[in-house]
């Protein structure tokens, strides 16, 4: 179904990658660009499990426009943990992130259908945690994702 602000559609994939991400952990992170047309929002990148962070970053185009989701995991120091291993105990935990990518050097046109696009097709999208906008490398980087998660 089309987005009723932008008029802009979600393809299956990009529903299925997602929940292969959030459910299955199959992926480490998922690009989506919105396709030539301008009428529907399709898998750009898929990320495997063992993807670094920078590989993300390097999928995103510097003159285009994306959106991508990234499951990112990390420690948090855990009461339960620092009691059963005496001291320092940490847990796992993840978060999915879920980036508007939209570079100063992108074309107008894209901009405005990318941020008209955006809440919709998060909508699709159950189970993001934490929502960024990024216009240059330096708002996008581990440290900013650390400082969501702490």
């Amino acid at each position: 179904m089309a987005n009723a602000t932008s008029g802009v559609a979600v393809s299956e994939e990009c529903k299925a990658r997602f929940q292969e991400l959030r459910a299955g952990r199959a992926h480490r992170f998922v690009v989506f660009k919105i396709d030539d047309a301008m009428r529907q929002v399709v898998v750009d990148r898929v990320g495997p499990r063992d993807a670094g962070f920078d590989e993300l970053t390097a999928s995103l185009p510097a003159d285009g426009c994306r959106y991508a989701v990234y499951d990112h995991d990390f420690t948090v120091s855990d009461a339960t943990a620092t009691a059963a291993a005496g001291e320092g105990g940490e847990a796992p935990r993840s978060k999915i992130f879920f980036v508007s990518w939209s570079p100063a050097a992108a074309d107008v046109r894209s901009k405005m259908v990318y941020a008209s696009s955006n809440e919709g097709f998060k909508k699709e999208l159950d189970g993001v945690q934490i929502d960024l906008q990024a216009t240059d490398p330096s708002e996008l980087t581990l440290d900013v994702l650390e400082d969501h998660t702490s």
